[in-house]
């Protein structure tokens, strides 16, 4: 058997509509004075963008609409580096687009219209089935529909691809599913829909000890400026955070999950592979947009040299 090589991204692609605002308004509440700006985002490119600027062989699979956003983003996808052999287009059908707010603070909220994205069914599943049985790592989100994603699961365990999944929008998960997952890439709100408990009434090693019982053969639970705690059968760690004024965090996650899946085609080091995407997150919350705030494998390793490595704890 050939050697396994590369990342398949399969996702979703958004427009994202950006307006900055002072902060968040309330129901009813009307804030003025918005800065507006239009990029690229979606979960499944974010990512992808993300391995592609870390020095990952990307091929991302997505599905675009038939409308003026689509017919750019084909090549800007090309000019990322990133294969596009694999890009759809959904006839009478807009690509998806995410209205996004985003405070002074750093924080943020997101409303989606999927269009395109909800139509990436198992009739294009099945034209990549070869690209994932050559893929060292399979990378998935929860933006398109449960049944592809359970699908491009079964299919990549049964090649001996290895599979992350970042399960986010937060959803429950079919316990077969769980068991065939490589790495589990979650924040505290999709830990506590999939595992049943609250942090608030837990540790975080213990929400991360009871999802890898789930099946999961690795958990990376992600903390925010608490950092991150990893946990498998040999490694029970935390890694803390870099410390760096947040301007907005909303492609922080999908940074950190297509960073780290890039660094370990690299090093086949999982802490390492941790460190380098802590580093990747930290500087993406340091500029606004999603896609153009994930930073390339230079400023990475630039910010690396620069600053204090983050603390990892044997718990």
């Amino acid at each position: 058997m050939n050697k396994k090589h590369g990342i398949v991204v399969v996702g979703s692609t958004n427009v994202d509509l950006v307006a900055r605002v002072a902060h968040l308004p309330l129901p009813g509440e009307t804030v003025g004075n918005a800065d507006y700006t239009t990029t690229y985002g979606g979960k499944g490119a974010n990512q992808a963008i993300a391995a592609a600027r870390a020095g990952g062989d990307v091929v991302f699979v997505t599905n675009l609409g038939d409308d003026s956003y689509g017919s750019a983003l084909i090549p800007y996808f090309r000019d990322n580096a990133i294969s596009s052999e694999f890009l759809f287009v959904e006839q009478n059908t807009p690509t998806g687009v995410a209205i996004i707010l985003v405070a002074d603070s750093g924080e943020n909220c997101i409303a989606v219209a999927p269009g395109a994205n909800q139509m990436l069914a198992n009739d294009k599943i099945e034209r990549i089935h070869a690209a994932i049985e050559q893929a060292e790592y399979l990378l998935l989100q929860m933006e398109i529909p449960y049944t592809s994603v359970a699908s491009l699961i079964d299919y990549a365990y049964r090649a001996g691809t290895r599979i992350v999944l970042n399960p986010a929008p937060a959803m429950p998960l079919d316990p077969e599913l769980l068991r065939k997952i490589s790495l589990l890439i979650l924040n505290e709100t999709e830990a506590e829909t999939i595992s049943g408990l609250r942090l608030a009434e837990h540790d975080p090693a213990i929400l991360a000890e009871q999802l890898h019982r789930m099946g999961p053969e690795t958990i990376i639970l992600t903390l925010g400026a608490s950092g991150a705690y990893i946990c498998s059968s040999t490694i029970r760690r935390s890694v803390q955070a870099f410390r760096v004024k947040a301007v907005d965090t909303t492609a922080a996650g999908d940074t950190f999950c297509g960073a780290l899946t890039a660094q370990l085609t690299r090093t086949h080091d999982l802490l390492d592979a941790v460190k380098y995407a802590t580093a990747a997150a930290a500087l993406a919350v340091t500029k606004l947009g999603a896609q153009p705030s994930i930073p390339d494998r230079q400023a990475v390793e630039q910010f690396l040299e620069t600053h204090c490595a983050p603390h990892i704890g044997n718990d």
